[in-house]
């Protein structure tokens, strides 16, 4: 796996041991069959893979499924891979499962041990609506400090209308433990078995170089080369597309702007693009050097892209609050209406909750910001069809909708490298 230099390297438990010799205690991880269970797409929709941890006895890498389609009852089982991870004292096997020929649209049951079941909906035809998908960032483990994400877990586990969740970074809070990991993704298995779950890097995952957020997600395409750094997919009508803000951008670009050239000239099938990242182009907290400098820095870089090629929406985190902008370009407001937006929409998610709270400082409010609030509660987007979009952002506590907003367009047609917004 190819590895690459973050901004920021941190080395602080190898200077630990290397200060204070080689470590003692016993090896912790898991200590029997699979667990922490979780899909994730594949490169196309008949592909779902299944990611688990085990002890290193337990060397079964398969899973079974079974379920109908076109009256025909049918059983596979798919042979995987495994990979025995031994960090900081932390020590397990990591199984990845690819199950392929699946039928599009259709509820399924998997096992992996033979003995528990999970059911789960196939994903949908490229270029179908409708389809919900759920969104959050900056999700620890539960925890008993006020703003922590328990009740977003818990809402999120209620909630039956969506059918995949996106993670925009910051996963679990571990601080470089390893067994943080292992409570966040049991935390979050019963809603990650049963969904796509969908994930791109945060700030909170550089310890020990990305090394736990590499080894213990599968995403699809280009992400099978770079640690799950950036990669795409389509999912029904959408294309979405994700890359990291940890690293530098310029080993990226390439990337970025030849997966939107395409999805851009792929718009009458897939009509909607949304990109998403941990950090934030526009955010108006009292955060001087992500509100103020380093949103600049990806404007610079990305905005130019973005419009040449008509995203519709990103979706950041990192400040722990939640705002929206209008279609905002180089700090401009375009219009303060949703209805055919000239400009790419942002929002800021970073309000799912973790171990550091929400964050309730602001600067004076920009043109372009809409509406900005912190109290706990993630994204719900409703694609109702190829030119409207629902957002609602949902309160994890009573489950009511705090903030929405519709995007209404023609499918864009604009000629691939032209940008309409300019």
């Amino acid at each position: 796996m190819a590895r690459f230099a973050p901004m920021a390297t941190w080395r602080l438990g190898w200077f630990l041991v290397l200060l204070f010799g080689c470590r003692s205690d016993p090896l912790r991880g898991p200590n029997h069959g699979p667990e922490q269970l979780h899909l994730a797409l594949g490169e196309k929709p008949s592909v779902v893979t299944v990611t688990f941890m085990s002890a290193v006895s337990y060397n079964r890498s398969s899973c079974s499924i079974n379920g109908t389609s076109n009256g025909t009852t049918f059983v596979r089982t798919y042979e995987g891979t495994s990979k025995v991870y031994n960090n900081e004292g932390w020590l397990g096997r990591i199984h990845s499962v690819r199950m392929d020929e699946l039928p599009v649209n259709v509820r399924l049951s998997y096992s992996c041990d033979g003995t528990s079941w999970h059911e789960f909906q196939s994903p949908p035809a490229v270029g179908t609506f409708p389809i919900t998908i759920a969104a959050v960032a900056d999700l620890g483990e539960n925890c008993d400090k006020a703003g922590c994400g328990n009740a977003t877990i818990a809402s999120l586990a209620a909630d039956s209308t969506y059918s995949m969740l996106l993670h925009a970074g910051d996963i679990a809070y571990t601080g470089g433990d390893e067994n943080i990991w292992d409570h966040f993704m049991k935390e979050i298995e019963p809603i990650a078995r049963e969904r796509p779950y969908m994930v791109c890097v945060g700030n909170h995952e550089h310890f020990n170089n990305f090394t736990g957020y590499e080894v213990r997600f599968t995403m699809p395409g280009a992400a099978a080369s770079n640690g799950n750094l950036w990669y795409s997919f389509d999912y029904g009508g959408v294309h979405f597309m994700t890359f990291s803000t940890e690293h530098h951008l310029n080993i990226q670009l390439p990337f970025i702007k030849a997966d939107l050239e395409i999805a851009s000239a792929n718009r009458e099938t897939v009509p909607w693009i949304v990109v998403f990242a941990h950090k934030p182009l526009y955010c108006s907290t009292n955060d001087y050097y992500d509100c103020e400098i380093h949103s600049l820095y990806l404007r610079k870089e990305l905005e130019p892209l973005f419009q040449a090629y008509q995203v519709d929406l990103f979706l950041g985190g990192h400040l722990h609050n939640y705002e929206r902008t209008w279609p905002v370009v180089q700090n401009v407001t375009v219009a303060k209406s949703y209805s055919n937006p000239k400009a790419t929409v942002h929002a800021v998610i970073g309000n799912a909750g973790d171990s550091e709270g929400l964050t309730n400082r602001w600067e004076e409010c920009p043109d372009w910001s809409v509406i900005r609030q912190a109290s706990l509660g993630y994204a719900r987007l409703h694609f109702e069809s190829s030119t409207k979009l629902n957002f609602d952002l949902i309160d994890s506590v009573n489950r009511s909708v705090i903030d929405t907003f519709t995007i209404e367009r023609p499918v864009p047609r604009t000629e691939a490298g032209v940008s309409v917004y300019v």
